[in-house]
């Protein structure tokens, strides 16, 4: 697992230290697992598996290729740690032209993995969680082993249905330096299983998936809204592979407003994250829409214009309830209204369309104002 894990970094780095040569690195079985030819991976090469065999340097001329299958001229190497061979180093080339370049490569390669094996048990627990959710993110549902392989050290066993929970903090509190004391917290209220759990930071924000039984039900998890933090569920998982669209979706309606609990499970919050999606995916044209905005409103203006749309939407489309909140005249909510949709040049559409093009709008603004701050 070892091998296949960091080959490709391998593949890429040893190609440029050797001129831009052909790459190849095999596992035990002689099958190719990285190569700077993208297309023998996953190939059978003969001459690799007789490297493994024999525990020695297979060269491979141009007139004996037809008794090594799979295989270029060049030179093979195993890849040795601790006395074990793990694999095979492979450079495409005249075996006599590249020899000294050859050697330099096996031990180059054979250093590379001694140092990881020497330097992975020093990583926390902590950060293996946090690379295992990093992976989960950006796995295909076709690249297995690494996933499990990184579960089976950490020992984590899920169970499912599992429960996406993105817990996020106010700025005064601040992730991930709290990340230490927030996992303690929530290990002390059992609501992290490390058998059973998978947790960590991804950007400023700590993911959990929660698995299903001993009683637990996300509804634990809405205490952390009293101890200063915003909690974001995604909708529940099946299977491992639907980690990454629920972590998703717990992150967009993280990002979409300041409510302390959200949850995909209630029709209010789903509709807010159906909205939000819309927003993102029309960025570029709700950009363009504020720009017509300040291209009319000016700066010192549009914030009280904003506001005033917001809270008439916010209030039912009431023009009493809104005034009366925002302490103005009915006819001065009126005409902020109105200037608004004239600034948009949306008056003339319907009233449902005005009020979903604003509150995607307005959700846009909100959002990019989020990201932006220090």
């Amino acid at each position: 697992m070892l091998l296949e894990e960091l080959a490709k970094d391998l593949v890429e780095i040893t190609s440029a230290l050797v001129s831009g040569r052909t790459i190849n690195v095999m596992n035990t079985d002689g099958i190719i697992v990285a190569s700077t030819e993208k297309e023998r991976i996953g190939s059978y090469h003969q001459g690799a598996r007789e490297a493994v065999q024999t525990g020695r340097v297979v060269s491979i001329r141009q007139d004996q290729l037809s008794a090594y299958a799979g295989a270029k001229q060049g030179i093979n190497m195993p890849i040795r740690v601790d006395g074990t061979i793990i694999g095979v180093v492979g450079m495409y080339g005249d075996p006599e032209e590249i020899r000294d370049m050859a050697h330099l490569l096996e031990v180059y390669a054979a250093k590379y993995y001694q140092l990881e094996v020497l330097l992975r048990p020093m990583l926390s627990e902590s950060s293996l969680r946090s690379q295992l959710l990093s992976m989960l993110l950006t796995a295909e549902k076709t690249d297995l082993s690494t996933v499990r392989g990184l579960m089976e050290r950490l020992r984590i066993h899920p169970v499912f249905p599992a429960q996406v929970v993105l817990i996020s903090a106010k700025e005064s509190l601040g992730l991930p330096e709290q990340a230490a004391a927030l996992i303690r917290r929530l290990e002390e209220k059992r609501l992290l299983n490390p058998e059973t759990d998978i947790w960590g930071i991804v950007d400023d924000a700590m993911v959990v998936l929660s698995s299903a039984g001993n009683g637990k039900t996300p509804e634990a998890f809405r205490p952390l809204t009293e101890w200063g933090y915003r909690v974001s569920l995604g909708t529940p998982c099946d299977t491992l592979w639907d980690f990454r669209d629920s972590c998703m979706q717990a992150a967009l309606l993280d990002q979409a407003g300041e409510n302390p609990w959200n949850d995909m499970g209630r029709d209010r919050d789903r509709c807010r994250y159906m909205l939000a999606s819309s927003a993102v995916k029309e960025a570029n044209f709700l950009n363009a829409l504020y720009d017509r905005l300040c291209a009319v409103i000016s700066e010192g203006e549009r914030e009280t214009v904003l506001e005033s749309v917001r809270c008439y939407y916010d209030c039912g489309r009431s023009v009493t309830q809104a005034s009366q909140r925002l302490f103005i005249h009915k006819n001065t909510l009126q005409y902020r209204v109105k200037r608004a949709l004239d600034a948009l040049g949306i008056a003339d559409l319907p009233s449902f369309c005005q009020e979903y093009l604003i509150r995607m709008l307005l959700m846009r603004q909100e959002r990019n104002l989020r990201l932006t701050k220090p």
